[in-house]
């Protein structure tokens, strides 16, 4: 294919369409590997399917853009043509501010999940609520950018600060980031492992760093090219940069869901499931299809990965199966950490006490 050399609509468009293939299929594949491994989807694989969603549609907007005349220069355009470039364009705006906002939910709602620790969760729970504060002010800021009713004519109309406007917003959004980082790494620092696995276990979180270095580089095209007088032309690579960091936001929070990673936190000392050596046997003996487990940490719902520590108190973990048990299998066991009785539903209490002989 040959692209003509004042004309970026193609570039734009083929770029578009390949990072949402990308985005989507990472999304997929961990939907997969998840619903594989564990039979179920927990909350972030929720938010992960709304961010592809919006994703989608994200890049569709901008699609439609390209498809107005986006790329070409601005004075061989139709005014009806630069109205639909800018109504596209404003669509775009706050359906990434949303599929960046869902793909951080995610991410954070994984290592909430992960992680019993009070303190770690609370921490979580502040940069959920950061997020989505940044979400809320961000979509009403770009709504409102410009005076009605023509609120996304960023040409002629009355509107704020828009260099000043998408600096803050890149701030943010980095700031965000930052802290998701920080916490991954505090968290595997934590974990009883060797430097080497941690190591491994960090870079798979420190992907994240790319989406950083994607808003910088997408916020210096943008001071760029704000002033431009060709701006349907000249914003092309602002508009690129805003494509892959959004890119790169859903495929890294899909990929601590990636079945090597998985294996990783698995020999690492981190149980996934709380699936056992019993229940194993057990599952196989009765042929069950599936096990499901809710287990809670004082109250509290908890991931399927929970790291492996003495933890003050008790942890206690209900197991459903679905399928017939035999009468001779239903038999109280016992040891001196574990009680397991079954009826429907097997009940596994730990509790930290003095062995006795």
């Amino acid at each position: 294919m040959r692209f003509a050399k004042d004309n970026w609509a193609p570039t734009v468009n083929i770029v578009t369409w390949f990072l949402m293939t990308t985005a989507i299929l990472c999304v997929l594949t961990r939907l997969g590997t998840r619903y594989w491994i564990f039979r179920r989807w927990t909350t972030d694989d929720y938010f992960s399917i709304v961010s592809m969603v919006l994703c989608a549609a994200q890049s569709l907007a901008m699609s439609m853009a390209t498809a107005h005349g986006y790329g070409e220069h601005y004075n061989g355009l139709s005014r009806a043509a630069v109205d639909g470039i800018m109504k596209s364009q404003y669509a775009a705006a706050i359906l990434f501010i949303m599929t960046m906002c869902f793909s951080k939910l995610c991410l954070i709602q994984f290592i909430w999940s992960v992680t019993p620790a009070t303190s770690d969760r609370r921490i979580a729970i502040g940069l959920e609520i950061f997020t989505a504060l940044w979400a809320v002010t961000s979509v009403m800021a770009t709504v409102f950018q410009c005076t009605p009713p023509r609120m996304w004519d960023q040409l002629s109309g009355k509107c704020v600060n828009l260099n000043a406007w998408w600096n803050y917003l890149a701030a943010t959004n980095i700031l965000s980031e930052a802290g998701i980082i920080t916490q991954a790494l505090f968290i595997i620092i934590g974990i009883q492992a060797n430097w080497a696995k941690k190591g491994t276990l960090a870079s798979i979180f420190g992907l994240r760093i790319f989406v950083i270095a994607a808003i910088i580089g997408q916020l210096l095209y943008f001071n760029k090219t704000i002033d431009s007088n060709d701006p349907t032309f000249d914003t092309w690579s602002a508009t690129v940069s805003t494509q892959v960091v959004q890119c790169l936001s859903v495929v890294t929070a899909c990929s601590p869901q990636f079945k090597p990673f998985m294996d990783s936190l698995r020999s690492s000392g981190m149980r996934i499931d709380g699936l056992t050596s019993y229940n194993l046997a057990s599952t196989k003996r009765h042929g069950l299809s599936s096990l499901r487990y809710h287990s809670t940490f004082h109250g509290s719902e908890v991931h399927e990965l929970t790291p492996v520590r003495p933890i003050k108190g008790t942890y206690e973990t209900n197991v459903t199966a679905s399928g017939a048990i035999s009468d001779g299998d239903a038999e109280s066991q016992s040891s001196q950490t574990h009680i397991i009785r079954e009826v429907r539903t097997f009940t596994v209490t730990d509790s930290v006490r003095d062995r006795r002989d």
